[in-house]
């Protein structure tokens, strides 16, 4: 038989005096936004591919190359 030791959390005692501790798990949070990180993300990453285009046409329109130094 084990008993819980209430000095101790996750601490027990069994019958021939033996302790063992147990680790103790964090209770699981539920974050209630659903989404709004993949949104925000995807968001994010449209917006620096556009970005990345217009300085890739901008800089092919000014100086001829895409990548400056190689031609």
């Amino acid at each position: 038989m084990t008993t819980t030791n209430a000095k101790y959390r996750g601490m027990t005692t069994e019958d021939g005096g033996r302790q063992n501790i147990f680790s103790i798990e964090p209770e699981i949070q539920v974050v209630d936004q659903e989404g709004t990180y993949w949104q925000r993300a995807e968001l994010l990453n449209g917006r620096l591919a556009m970005i990345g285009l217009v300085a890739a046409v901008t800089n092919y329109s000014i100086f001829g190359w895409i990548i400056p130094g190689f031609a």
